[in-house]
């Protein structure tokens, strides 16, 4: 029987049409994987499966009855459930009190009181069923977020659900978090239970899937099985055209002088939390170092202390020697910094703005687009077009916004502007975040060519793919700290996962894993 069937299903936002005829089916105790380019259609998708938006048309079928899903209470009274990619808990309050939270089993119906022994006991015996390595008596603001995520699929499972939906779930877990989460998928499998699937990480479909279906530009495009396929033709249905998947540094170009210099950069945030603890690191001139992590752990900051956004408590920042520690951004530009925002509408873009005036933000003041305070339309068009040229963006319309754009096209502007002006040292946060594949191939090739001309990068991402592919040497940050270094000859997954967990790996523990 197929858990979940859509036919024809159509949604449109006024003329926009987001799906368009999505027919497909879900078999039930299989995993269906959805992939797709950011912007393809699939959170529409799934949205309307949980009733989080109605479609314009078409029909949801759940175990073969048609489903009229006015919102998520319909979906879960249905037995459809969904997790998040961001986590919905309360972080003051235990386990327990979570999954069971406006669902608490009280003395009696007479007596609203909370039966807090019956809630343990009810919860403990759902963790034991599942095989859930969880302490139902923490406090969520302790758990990791590993923890967090069995918490959130507990939530689901208590209620009953038969079909669950998980979106983008391994975006913010380490590679062992990773392992643990597709163990607990296909045990799920094996209960009989349906999941659903959004991701990009092409390798963990791969892994866990029983059948993948591809979206491109809001239409289903093709739904195969793992052994049908593989990584390089998903890639090629999700995109429309060839694409390379890895685009490698070969580390074969010789590194130069010491250019930058980070020694005991240490900051507290408002809340009094210390989010930088003596972090001290050093990149040459043609090297590419890459920081990774967990998210949460004090990238954000560092990158905000380095491009002028916040100001340290202690320690200090030097380029080719000079102290650049309280430098603003504007002033770090004019000294030869190129600046990647983590968040490309936030810090890097105005969405209400023309695409013209986001190409010359930050360097508007220079010569070359201004003379005597007043800046040249002719120049700022001339270098709109070039922009749009050499880094490949896309625009339905020159003179259009920037929030018009595709997020891929939008952070390709941020791109073009930071690496044109051919600065001494890239700052780079989270470059490829929710960036379609071929983006991704094309920002990669742009930091290697930059690499090549002996230009410093320092690249922050939380996907470890990407640092690992890239990076010259990586630093690993947990809880605001350098957990450990690593040069390339040193690289591997489950090393760097332990770092990001803030256990410290030794040859024989990683050994007896790797017999295990």
């Amino acid at each position: 029987m197929n858990a979940i069937e859509t036919v024809k299903l159509t949604k449109y936002f006024g003329e926009f049409c987001a799906n368009k005829d999505i027919s497909l089916t879900a078999d039930k105790g299989s995993i269906l994987s959805i992939v797709g380019e950011n912007g393809a259609g699939k959170t529409t998708f799934v949205n309307m499966l949980y009733g989080l938006i109605q479609p314009s048309s078409g029909s949801i079928k759940i175990n073969g009855q048609e489903a009229c899903l006015k919102s998520p209470n319909d979906a879960i009274a249905l037995g459809l459930g969904m997790v998040h990619q961001h986590f919905k808990l309360v972080p003051s309050l235990r386990v327990f009190e979570n999954i069971l939270l406006a669902d608490e089993i009280t003395k009696s119906k007479y007596l609203p009181l909370i039966d807090f022994k019956e809630e343990r006991r009810c919860i403990q015996k759902l963790v034991d069923d599942y095989g859930f390595d969880l302490d139902i008596d923490a406090r969520v603001t302790n758990l990791s977020v590993g923890e967090k995520q069995r918490v959130e699929i507990l939530k689901m499972l208590y209620r009953d659900v038969e079909i669950l939906i998980l979106d983008e779930p391994t975006a913010v877990l380490t590679p062992q978090e990773v392992t643990s989460l597709m163990e607990t998928m296909k045990k799920l499998k094996k209960m009989d239970k349906t999941l659903v699937l959004i991701t990009h990480k092409l390798q963990e479909v791969m892994e866990v899937s029983d059948q993948i279906a591809v979206m491109r530009r809001g239409e289903l495009v093709g739904s195969v099985k793992p052994e049908e396929t593989d990584m390089v033709r998903l890639a090629q249905m999700m995109v429309g055209r060839d694409v390379t998947l890895t685009v490698a540094n070969d580390r074969s170009h010789p590194l130069g002088k010491k250019l930058y210099q980070v020694r005991n950069l240490s900051m507290t945030n408002a809340n009094g939390k210390k989010v930088l603890d003596d972090i001290t690191f050093h990149i040459c001139e043609g090297e590419i170092l890459g920081v990774a992590g967990v998210e949460g752990n004090g990238q954000s900051e560092l990158m905000k202390v380095l491009s002028g956004l916040y100001i340290p408590d202690s320690g200090s920042i030097s380029l080719e020697g000079k102290d650049i520690t309280d430098a603003w951004p504007r002033d770090l530009r004019h000294m030869g910094v190129g600046i990647i925002p983590e968040d490309r509408y936030d810090d890097g873009l105005c969405k209400s703005m023309s695409i013209t005036a986001n190409c010359i933000c930050g360097y508007h003041y220079e010569p070359q687009i201004s003379y005597r305070g007043f800046i040249s339309a002719r120049k700022c068009n001339a270098m709109r077009d070039y922009l749009i040229n050499a880094y490949d963006i896309r625009v339905g319309n020159v003179n259009g916004t920037v929030g018009q754009l595709s997020g891929g096209n939008a952070q390709k502007v941020i791109i073009g502007r930071e690496l044109d002006r051919n600065p001494k040292l890239i700052l780079a946060s989270q470059p490829t975040r929710g960036v379609d594949i071929g983006s991704i191939e094309f920002i990669h090739r742009q930091l290697l060519n930059k690499k090549k001309n002996n230009i410093a990068i320092l690249l922050i991402s939380s996907d470890l793919n990407e640092v690992m592919s890239l990076s010259d040497r990586i630093i690993v940050m947990h809880k605001g700290r350098i957990a450990g270094e690593l040069k390339a000859s040193e690289f591997d997954r489950e090393k760097i996962g332990l770092l990001m967990a803030g256990v410290e790996p030794d040859a024989d523990s990683l050994e007896e894993k790797k017999i295990c």
